[in-house]
C-alpha cells in the first residue's frame, strides 16, 4: 500500500501535516514503523492510507504481525487544506488491515482519513539520518483534495 507521513505540527497540539513523500508498506503498522524513524523527538506521528485508483482494493486478510494492532482515527474533516486531529475513533485490524478500514471510510465521508497507534507517544529519539518524512514540506507531491483516492 502507499502511505503519507502525518506528523505532529508541535509538540502536544494534536494537529498533524500532510508529508509530501510517498512510504510504500505492506501493513499500516510498517508504514509507521518507517515513518517513526524520522520523525523529530517530542513529536507524534501518523500514516495516511492513499490509492490512487477509485474504489477500494481487494480483500485480503491481514499480515500475522499487524492482526490486534490498534490505531486512533485522525481525520481532516473541515477541509484539504487544513491539519488532521483526532476524531475519537479507533481502528483495529482484525480481519483486514486498519487501512483498507480507513480508505472505506474515506470514501464514504468524502474526506481524508488517516491512523496513528492507539497508544502513540511523542517520539523520544533524534530523527536518524537517511529517509526524510519532508512532514514540513508542501504536500504538491501529493494526492489534491481527492479523499476517495
Amino acid at each position: 500500500m502507499k502511505f503519507f507521513a502525518l506528523i505532529e505540527t508541535a509538540a502536544g497540539s494534536g494537529q498533524y501535516a500532510l508529508g509530501a513523500s510517498v512510504i510504500e508498506a505492506d501493513s499500516t503498522g510498517a508504514a509507521l514503523t518507517q515513518i517513526g524513524a524520522g520523525v523529530d523527538a517530542g513529536l507524534r506521528y501518523g500514516a495516511w492510507p492513499y490509492r490512487e485508483l477509485r474504489g477500494l482494493p481487494a480483500f485480503a486478510a491481514p499480515a500475522a504481525d499487524e492482526v490486534g494492532k490498534a490505531y486512533t482515527v485522525l481525520a481532516q474533516a473541515t477541509g484539504a487544506d487544513q491539519l488532521f486531529v483526532a476524531d475519537g475513533q479507533t481502528l483495529t485490524s482484525t480481519l483486514c488491515d486498519a487501512s483498507n478500514l480507513c480508505l472505506s471510510m474515506q470514501a464514504y465521508m468524502g474526506f481524508r482519513v488517516g491512523l496513528m497507534p492507539a497508544d502513540e507517544a511523542p517520539a523520544a529519539k533524534p530523527a536518524t539520518s537517511g529517509g526524510s518524512t519532508d512532514a514540513g514540506a508542501s504536500d504538491a507531491g501529493s494526492p489534491a483534495s481527492d479523499a476517495k483516492g
